[in-house]
């Protein structure tokens, strides 16, 4: 049915609803009758609301050969476009409108370079930018979802100290009062884009970037946001995400020196604690572009109880300075680099695969009530977030890029399972102060009291299909059998999972040199199975 638009100052959000209200098939097909049956803003809630519940349409995942698609794409790109939205939209409900069109985009930069090929090199064109591609989505993907996470769990305060560290590292030509200002407008735009709202979002978001790239005074002084604000309007998000550090201007000094400052500090924090807080955080962030957001909160924390202690009293510089005798930002930072650098060496030393078993040891350690699929996900995600973050490269700042990514990680886990009946220890660090999560869970034993069920053959499969050259499938399998043994002794030695691993290598070759590889695997993997739990008895 058409649409007139009779009213300009109609809300879009209304004129949307009122064309689906209006017709009787999508009305009765997306089950929107009760949503109809409302007027204004009851009817944009409740159309928010039936959106967030609408299940992930998987079925829409399959792909087409390359010639395939090129043939539809010189035919009509157009509609290979529209198409293409329709498509990645149903399987993402909850992504924002702008996020959408990026992939899209980026999806149609990958037919330009490859359509114009033969059919042969069309697909092995294909095969070569898809990893890239589909990992630059995943990346933009998880980090929506881990800021509508800490937004929906922590909600504004830290969400807002997050976004304050985050674009202060960036900017540090900024003033405080500038980055003020920015940050309130990100944080406005956050709950409508995290519950549905896309109209909302998308409208806040335009205000919020025609402002940050109209202010001529900002944009003179900070070097990668005005490169990013001649960016294509839907490109200008992932740029900003992507943006390195600015240079610190002249005049900054190298150190923040919270104890020269506490008088100011304490006259603040008494009559406006957050913003006394925000100036700390965006102190300690223009000079810390190498510092994780999660060292900087767990820092400001600490400081927060100590001006709770102290500034109301006469002493109060003495008495934070006592209270933060033992807390040495630089040293917070220095340390935290030095852990992720190790955790780089062992990837670098290990190889990817090989790495990602190690993380599958150690989740299965301190959580072996999981399920395999749960601590598949889980130490696939982590070895992916190491591949990413251990790169040796000029100006990358490997503990901001991990710790990061880890703490996502760890959020969506606890997002997405009900740890409270399956691993206490867990949920208990699920539900710990946004920044401690990470520590509370390293700092996990392996879970000793555990009673594993009995080992079955049945449940561990070796077969022909590891002789092929897809080695995820040997990777699935390898993992498969460290789950299964460590969840039986939880602090097997290294030793001994060495072992384990080489004969499942041994086995693996033996029977993909047999003449009857399924009866050889059959045969094998009973054995292995066998052979690895008497190592757990030991």
């Amino acid at each position: 049915m058409p649409i007139t638009l009779m009213c300009p100052a109609q809300p879009e959000a209304d004129l949307f609803q009122s064309a689906v209200c209006s017709s009787e098939t999508l009305v009765e097909k997306s089950n929107l009758k009760h949503c109809c049956e409302k007027t204004a803003t009851e009817r944009t809630h409740c159309f928010v609301d039936h959106k967030a519940k609408i299940p992930r349409d998987l079925s829409l995942t399959s792909e087409s050969p390359a010639a395939d698609q090129c043939e539809d794409f010189k035919k009509d790109r157009k509609d290979f476009v529209e198409s293409f939205i329709f498509r990645f939209s149903k399987r993402n409900t909850m992504l924002p409108p702008h996020v959408i069109l990026a992939v899209t985009k980026s999806y149609g930069e990958v037919l330009a370079t490859c359509c114009g090929k033969s059919e042969v090199e069309a697909q092995t064109c294909f095969n070569t930018k898809k990893p890239t591609f589909e990992h630059f989505v995943r990346n933009r993907v998880n980090e929506l979802k881990a800021l509508c996470i800490v937004h929906n769990k922590y909600g504004d305060r830290i969400f807002k100290a997050k976004k304050m560290i985050q674009y202060s590292q960036k900017m540090p030509q900024a003033s405080f009062q500038e980055m003020k200002g920015i940050v309130d407008k990100i944080v406005a735009t956050t709950a409508p884009c995290c519950s549905g709202d896309m109209i909302t979002c998308m409208k806040r978001r335009k205000v919020l970037v025609d402002e940050v790239c109209g202010n001529r005074s900002v944009l003179s002084r900070t070097a990668g946001l005005k490169a990013c604000c001649k960016e294509h309007a839907i490109d200008r998000g992932s740029c900003v995400e992507a943006m390195k550090p600015d240079t610190k201007p002249d005049s900054l000094s190298e150190h923040y020196d919270l104890h020269a400052d506490i008088a100011a500090v304490c006259h603040t924090f008494t009559k406006t604690p957050d913003v006394a807080l925000g100036k700390l955080i965006y102190e300690l962030s223009v000079r810390h572009p190498e510092s994780s957001q999660q060292v900087i909160l767990r820092f400001s924390k600490e400081a927060e109880q100590a001006f709770l202690q102290c500034c109301d009293k006469e002493d109060h510089a003495e008495c934070v300075k006592t209270a933060l005798a033992d807390s040495n930002i630089d040293k917070m930072i220095t340390d935290e680099i030095e852990y992720y650098k190790n955790l780089c060496a062992a990837e670098a030393a290990l190889g990817d695969y090989n790495f990602e078993k190690s993380m599958m040891v150690y989740y299965t350690r301190i959580m072996p009530q999981a399920s395999f699929v749960q601590l598949h996900i889980v130490s696939e995600t982590v070895a992916d977030v190491f591949h990413d973050c251990c790169k040796d490269q000029p100006g990358h700042l490997v503990l901001p890029c991990a710790e990061e990514k880890s703490t996502n990680v760890l959020d969506a886990t606890c997002n997405d399972d009900d740890y409270s009946s399956i691993n206490p220890r867990i949920a208990h660090c699920c539900n710990q102060s946004y920044s401690m999560r990470r520590p509370c869970i390293l700092a996990i034993q392996p879970d000793t009291e555990f009673t594993p069920p009995e080992l079955d053959a049945n449940d561990f499969h070796m077969g022909p299909e590891l002789c092929t050259k897809n080695s995820k499938d040997l990777l699935l399998s390898g993992k498969k059998l460290l789950y299964d043994v460590v969840r039986h002794k939880t602090t097997i030695t290294e030793d001994h999972l060495k072992t384990i691993s080489t004969n499942f290598s041994i086995t693996k070759e033996k029977c993909c040199a047999a003449e009857d590889k399924e009866a050889c695997f059959t045969d094998q993997a009973a054995k292995l199975l066998a052979e690895s739990v008497e190592l757990v008895k030991v």
